[in-house]
């Protein structure tokens, strides 16, 4: 059984959410058309995806002006991903993890609904299991 990469927010209004990446990727910013909606004056409405296809996870920045940092380095088109990067968009830092290493206990945010991700938010999950909905903005992958 292949393993299933999880980030795991570790700090932000986000912190201590678990997020499965499914097959195909997901997106993250401000914008309630992406998977993961992080409502943050630092982030950009598509502020970046996630890929994750044939066992491999790649990090792509949609240009945005904050832009995305894995382990503090600034991320200006793609890269690969590995299990124990740390991704950070704006004040949100979030750890790659495989799901069989991502399970602690979920505590609910004290934050407000608005900065939760829009899937889940309305309960204690505490992943995204979930088909991701159609995007509205088109990504290209520029390998």
């Amino acid at each position: 059984m292949a393993e299933i990469p999880v980030l795991v927010c570790v700090a932000g209004a986000l912190a201590g959410k678990r997020i499965i990446i499914p097959d195909g990727g997901l997106e993250l910013g401000r914008s309630e058309d992406n998977l993961v909606v992080i409502v943050d004056d630092g982030v950009s409405r598509f502020h970046a995806r996630l890929l994750f296809d044939n066992g491999s996870l790649w990090l792509q920045d949609s240009g945005s002006r904050n832009g995305v940092y894995v382990n503090e380095e600034r991320v200006t088109q793609h890269r690969a991903l590995k299990v124990g990067d740390k991704l950070r968009i704006a004040k949100h830092v979030f750890d790659i993890m495989l799901e069989s290493d991502s399970m602690i206990p979920f505590t609910p945010s004290s934050a407000a609904p608005d900065v939760l991700s829009k899937k889940g938010s309305d309960d204690t999950t505490d992943a995204v299991q979930s088909s991701p909905s159609p995007a509205k903005k088109r990504w290209y992958w520029p390998f």
